[in-house]
């Protein structure tokens, strides 16, 4: 069969000949393999390459150039081996077990290791995984090294970390007789017994081909040389020239075809020069889109274009987020990590709940994404809705508060009251909704708690994956490659649950179980093994390890920083390079083996390529905030390609120049996508960029209006954006203030900063009102005091029920006792982040309600109310301000009787900063309080009120007082009148003082609030204020309260 390239410029379709160029000609290996197809026909031959990905792209290069792949058979070693060692190992009734079952039994091997003779020092990280990994890998080395223990000498004086690794290879190897069963080592071991044995019937009944590149040490390089030496023929394939062949790669080369294998001898390269380009990149990011242009600019189709990457998964990730935007087929020959699948995404959030004490946020936001779903019939409602509820119960953290704060809220149903001016249909579709929900939601919770293994004591990870399994079942329907991923990850599951038993630390158990999770997903419903094949009209992108056999004319190499290749020197932490060499004599790689291997594979990867060659790396990485050198193969690449071997890094750094960002470059006159082209009109002759906000505000109006907002900041013109809404006809809701009835919190939010009451009590923009975890507090000031204010109350009314006199011990008593009550129902609606915190916040507490008790024991208050409601019913209180009626409410924390007149206290329960000195009596117009609830006690009662008093009955307040006499707020009126007249104007400018009013605001992100070292505080909305109060008439109104009292 043969390629068809078609041309559509005459207005038909028409077979051409491929594009000319060194791409027209193969590799080679695939030279080769066209012989043994032209030679062998239709007869079965059997293909043995490093993985099947790589048999099968380059057979499919053979076919697309005319030859027919029929008859040939891709294996690897270790599939072969299996097949040969099928019938022995069957009569011998030896199971061959997998990796589950290998880890399930090496874990086994280092618990009785541990446990028996030899006291070995690792008591601190006998329950570690990385350490148990650690021993894992050590033992599996040695044994596909061929190496058992009864062949490792035993010096009197071998450290605990060799006696360990003998003894568990040991106890490994007794435990793989006990129960007959056969490992990988075992099977290639008996696989190359068999083809030694020259009595036994010639296995290799078929041609059998060994692609060069395959190891050439340990059990699997034995088991290929005994292919060899039964009559297995080694294909040859392009040299690399200047660099030996590193011991423990099987390899056979022809005379040099092209000049990639010249890559390092450069001086003994005679041909054309190949076409070799090189750029450097800002991100990974600007390197994968670099690489889209080029791939463009060329001319280049999709499936014309390799790219083969040093580090696939970050380099696969952004090429698919970025190919996905631009609808752009792109595969994937080692796949994309689980965790871009829905199902990978829900696996990883489920670990995150449970590692962060089960917080509800994590669950909530695969519910609101539709990521899970309840079972029927709840799978019908939609995700945000159930998010809505699930966070209206305010569950926070803790995995017993779910199902509890679903099921009182169930409950809690029938009492739930209707709102005014709600008719009875409304509401009752209202509570039927909220059951609806709560009853799916309990449904979806529910078993997932139930199958969540306990994480405070031991358990295996098979009981880990029970529970992985639970929340994959209620996975939500989505595409193709979502179903694969979740049949991938319960199949993963299913073998964690058959082998691997035995019990640990729940957090050692859990990370076993994501090791195994750490799969690749390949294309929808894709079988085996990656790597995965090239498809037509596809982008290509793989690894090193698997790149260059799909012929493509166009192959880029990304990710060639120094950092990434070619690699870690790092030996093993067990099995060091010294001991690697003596026990194995080459049979073991060492540390500086890996790095001759990764160098030469790739210089030979190199070689076979033909066609255009672009390699790159990006200079910055982001994680460790670093530039990132060039790799040396770069520096190789550019003496290729020029010819001249005594070119330097310098040379290099010049010969890159500019490094690719996302603002396309001039050389490449194609864009990837509108992107692309807006930076490109952007950009000027001489590199500057033009100013395109205009442009861009008249396109998106609301993005014109954000940034006439922010101009609006900069201008020192009063504006809409600056907070000066103005009056409207017909009137706004802010226009029309005699039916509004504020609180005193309210008129000082208005005092302190009226765009802040502009948010809260115009706009009702009110904040979240989610449990916020912090390890250090359980209680945030506002529930602090309102937890003191409750057990204030009922102390004085229960004791004056009770008849106890505060000087009695039964008075502290109750005190402690209502601490501890409203300590409980708090921790209901709040959780607290640990037990120590929880336990040290109550003492806090219990002392803070001593130092009341003190208070009150100093002078008994005659009261006569306590936490009095004002305004609060359908009868409001109206207050005399300027003349004008103003109607307000609230709650009068104590009200006491000294007989001809009144005097209102009210408890704060922080410290008394802000009280007495420069702040006077309003505080610069923040502190009304007084001011509405003297005048709403004399109104309320009709009686006179003497004045207001703030006590601070805790420790940090070291019970002080502070008090305000009627005579002294007889401006107050006035004051509250004057802060309702700009309200009434439509003025609602930010404070003057963001250091005071900003640092514990609400709305702090919704002006962009930034604080700073040594108690600094910023507002962009609060300098603007500052900047022009003295000047500007539009905020008259405000210098004026500013200034209340010098006036």
């Amino acid at each position: 069969m043969s390629q068809l390239y078609l041309d559509f410029e005459e207005g038909r379709g028409r077979a051409v000949p491929p594009p000319a160029g060194d791409h027209a000609t193969a590799c080679i290996l695939v030279q080769e393999l066209e012989r043994i197809a032209r030679h062998g026909g239709r007869a079965r031959k059997i293909l043995i390459a490093r993985t099947r990905g790589e048999g099968k792209e380059l057979l499919r290069q053979v076919a697309l150039r005319g030859r027919s792949w029929v008859g040939f058979e891709v294996n690897t070693l270790r599939p072969l081996a299996s097949k040969i060692v099928a019938r022995t190992l069957s009569a011998t009734g030896r199971k061959v077990i997998d990796s589950f079952d290998e880890h399930a039994l090496v874990e086994r091997a280092i618990d009785e290791a541990l446990a028996a003779g030899r006291d070995f020092r690792f008591p601190t990280l006998r329950e570690k995984v990385g350490f148990r990994d650690a021993v894992r890998h050590s033992v599996a080395a040695l044994r596909l090294g061929g190496i058992d223990s009864s062949s490792i000498e035993r010096p009197a004086g071998a450290t605990d970390r060799q006696a360990l690794i003998t003894a568990v290879l040991r106890r490994y190897e007794e435990l793989l007789e006990a129960g007959n069963l056969a490992d990988n080592a075992m099977v290639l071991r008996t696989a190359t017994r068999i083809l030694e044995d020259d009595t036994a019937a010639p296995p290799l009944s078929d041609p059998t081909f060994l692609l060069p590149g395959l190891p050439d040490r340990g059990l699997a390089g034995r088991f290929a040389r005994a292919l060899q030496n039964r009559g297995a023929t080694l294909l040859r394939t392009d040299p690399v020239e200047g660099m030996r062949v590193p011991k423990g790669i099987l390899w056979d080369v022809a005379p040099p075809a092209a000049a990639g294998s010249y890559l390092h001898a450069v001086e003994r390269c005679e041909g054309p020069r190949p076409r070799i380009e090189l750029f450097a990149a800002g991100s990974v990011q600007d390197e994968v889109r670099g690489v889209l242009r080029r791939a463009i600019d060329l001319g280049a189709r999709w499936d014309e274009v390799e790219v083969i990457a040093a580090d696939p998964s970050l380099y696969g990730s952004a090429l698919h987020a970025l190919a996905e935007s631009l609808d752009i087929p792109v595969t994937f020959a080692v796949g994309l990590p689980v965790e871009r699948t829905r199902p990978g995404r829900v696996v990883t959030t489920y670990f995150q709940w449970i590692e962060n004490d089960f917080h509800e946020s994590r669950l909530r936001a695969l519910i609101e994404a539709g990521d899970v779903q309840p079972p029927p019939p709840g799978d019908r409602l939609r995700g945000p809705g159930l998010a809505r509820e699930l966070r209206r119960l305010r569950i926070g953290w803790g995995r017993e508060r779910h199902i509890a704060r679903v099921e009182r809220a169930i409950e809690g149903l029938d009492g739930l009251k209707r709102r005014p001016l709600q008719n009875e249909e409304s509401f009752e579709r209202l509570k039927q909704r909220r059951r609806e929900n709560l009853l799916a939601l309990q449904a979806l919770i529910r078993p997932l708690l139930e199958a969540t293994p306990p994480v405070d004591g031991t358990v295996s990870p098979a009981r880990v994956a029970t529970g992985v399994k639970s929340i994959l079942a209620r996975v939500a329907p989505g595409t193709d490659t979502d179903d694969t991923a979740r049949d991938r990850l319960l199949r993963q599951l299913d073998r964690i649950e058959a082998t691997l038993t035995r019990p640990t630390d729940y957090p050692s158990a859990a990370a076993i179980v994501k090791s195994f999770l750490q799969i690749r997903i390949p294309a929808p419903r894709a079988e085996g093994m990656a790597p995965w094949s090239s498809a037509a009209g596809h982008l290509y992108l793989t690894d090193f390890a698997h790149g260059g056999a799909t012929g493509r004319p166009y192959t880029f190499v990304v990710g060639m920083d120094s950092g990434r290749f070619p690699g870690s020197t790092m030996e093993d932490p067990l099995l060091l390079d010294r001991e690697r060499w003596h026990l194995g004599r080459g049979e073991l790689p060492l540390a500086r083996d890996r790095i001759a291997e990764a160098r030469f594979n790739f210089a030979q990867l190199i070689a076979r390529l033909r066609g255009t060659l672009t390699l790159s790396f990006s200079r910055w990485d982001p994680a460790e905030a670093r530039e990132l050198a060039p790799a040396p193969e770069l520096l190789q690449a550019l003496r290729l390609r020029e010819g001249d071997r005594t070119l330097n890094f310098e040379h290099l750094e010049t010969h890159l120049g500019a490094s690719e960002s996302r603002l396309p470059r001039a050389e490449l006159t194609t864009d990837v996508d509108a992107g692309d082209v807006w930076l490109r009109a952007l950009a000027s002759a001489d590199g500057r960029l033009l100013n395109g906000l205009e442009a861009v505000g008249r396109a998106y109006p609301r993005l014109g209006l954000g940034m006439a907002a922010a101009e609006g900041l900069r201008s020192d013109l009063a504006s809409v954006h600056t907070g000066f809404l103005g009056t409207h006809s017909p009137p706004l809701s802010y226009q029309e203030l005699s039916g509004h009835t504020f609180s005193a919190s309210g008129l000082g939010s208005l005092g302190a900063c009226p765009r802040r009451f502009l948010f809260s009590y115009v706009l009702r923009a009110y904040p979240p009102d989610d449990p916020e975890f912090d390890a250090h507090r359980w209680l945030n000031p506002l529930e602090r005091g309102s937890l003191l204010h409750a057990v204030y109350q009922h102390t004085l009314e229960l004791a004056r029920e009770r008849g106890l006199d505060p000087e009695e011990e039964g008075f502290l008593a109750l005190a402690l006792s209502l601490v501890d009550a409203e300590g409980a129902r708090k921790l209901w609606q709040v959780p607290a982040p640990s037990h120590a915190v929880h336990e040290w916040e109550m003492a806090a507490l219990r002392d803070d309600a001593r130092s009341f008790v003190e208070m009150i024991r100093s002078e008994p208050p005659p009261w006569i109310g306590l936490e009095m409601p004002f305004g609060m019913t359908d009868d409001p209180v109206a207050i005399e301000a300027d003349a004008q009626p103003v109607q307000v409410r609230g709650y009068i924390d104590r009200l006491d009787d000294h007989g001809a007149e009144l005097r209102v206290v009210d408890y704060k329960t922080g410290t008394d900063h802000g009280y007495g000195g420069k702040s006077g009596i309003y505080d610069g117009g923040r502190r009304v309080q007084h001011v509405i609830y003297t005048l709403a006690a004399a109104s309320v009662l009709d009686r006179t009120v003497s004045g207001m008093e703030y006590h601070f009955p805790t420790r940090r307040g070291e019970n002080r007082v502070w008090a305000f006499e009627t005579e002294e707020l007889e401006t107050g009126g006035l004051l509250v009148a004057t802060l309702l007249e700009g309200v009434a104007a439509g003025d609602f400018p930010a404070t003057d003082n963001a250091r005071n009013d900003c640092r514990f605001c609400d709305y702090g992100e919704v002006c962009g609030v930034r604080s700073g070292n040594w108690g600094q505080v910023s507002c962009r909305f609060a300098d603007w204020t500052a900047r022009n109060l003295k000047d500007l008439p539009e905020l008259a109104s405000l210098r004026r309260v500013r200034n209340w009292e010098d006036e």
